[in-house]
């Protein structure tokens, strides 16, 4: 039985159209959205989702979009227990967090493990905006790779990751570091192997970081905005521009649709193969002699 089915016979039809019925899941956290016309309906619709939902302890209704410089959300707590820390699982790894406190999206698991399927053998790694460390733990538990430096700016997201690498018996392959990307890759110039951007707002403004903390050739994992109309065309000429700035040619090996953002707004990625102009052109000559 679903929630709308659940509810037939508590609400009216009109009340029944305007239910949400999908949800996310954050460890035994339920995330719902509630319309304003169900908001005398709201801690019944927090109760039957619990009652329908064992393994739920606690109902949290999105009052706001993502905001501010950590990308959180407010919420209204409905029903369950008011603790809003949680242990969300996901492919063997266990993630300690509040959703409350941070960004967080169980809807992007599946996301992570393309990335985590693209990793080979002996990579360094730059993973930007780590927040609680869903990349850089899920690939440093599934690949034997050499390095992974998770940079993460939001207080709480830190201690968080730091735990999280603890828990998932990662520390000899992650190292945490607290602050702005802008002020700390520096010393990981020309360094990597790979660099991850999974914050979508404001993204273009970090892409001259993420090209230098490459080695002579690498690969970013690029995330942005985009309407549906020319889905990649704005993301894509960014990317060029800056490479151009660097000094480095890039090849775009994919193009993904992630998430809905909004109706017509979709967080995207560009899996970018990058490389320095003199390394390539050298391989050239090498190749004409």
């Amino acid at each position: 039985m679903d929630l709308k089915e659940a509810l037939e016979d508590r609400l009216t039809e009109e009340e029944l159209d305007s239910l949400v019925k999908s949800f996310e899941v954050i460890g035994d956290i339920a995330v719902i959205e509630v319309p304003e016309e169900l908001e005398h309906r709201k801690e019944l619709i927090g109760e039957t989702l619990m009652e329908l939902n064992s393994h739920i302890r606690t109902v949290l209704r999105e009052v706001s979009g993502r905001k501010g410089q950590f990308r959180t959300r407010d919420y209204e707590f409905l029903a369950g227990d008011e603790n809003t820390e949680t242990l969300h699982k996901e492919h063997g790894c266990r993630f300690r967090l509040d959703p409350t406190e941070m960004y967080f999206s169980e809807r992007e698991a599946k996301e992570r493990e393309r990335i985590v399927d693209q990793v080979e053998e002996k990579e360094v790694i730059m993973a930007m905006f780590a927040g609680v460390g869903p990349f850089p733990v899920r690939i440093a538990r599934e690949k034997d790779v050499e390095k992974i430096y998770a940079v993460e700016l939001n207080p709480e997201a830190y201690g968080y990751l730091e735990e999280n690498i603890d828990l998932n018996n990662v520390e000899d392959k992650i190292v945490p570091i607290e602050g702005d990307v802008r002020e700390v890759c520096s010393e990981y110039f020309g360094r990597c192997d790979r660099v991850i951007m999974p914050l979508p707002k404001g993204s273009d403004k970090f892409l001259g970081l993420a090209m230098k903390c490459l080695k002579d050739e690498g690969v970013i994992n690029y995330y942005s905005w985009s309407e549906d109309e020319d889905l990649f065309k704005d993301s894509e000429k960014k990317v060029r521009e800056v490479a151009a700035e660097e000094g480095k040619s890039v090849e775009i090996i994919d193009r993904r649709k992630v998430l809905p953002y909004a109706p017509g707004k979709w967080k995207i990625c560009l899996d970018c193969l990058v490389e320095n102009k003199d390394n390539k052109n050298k391989k050239r000559l090498v190749g004409v002699f």
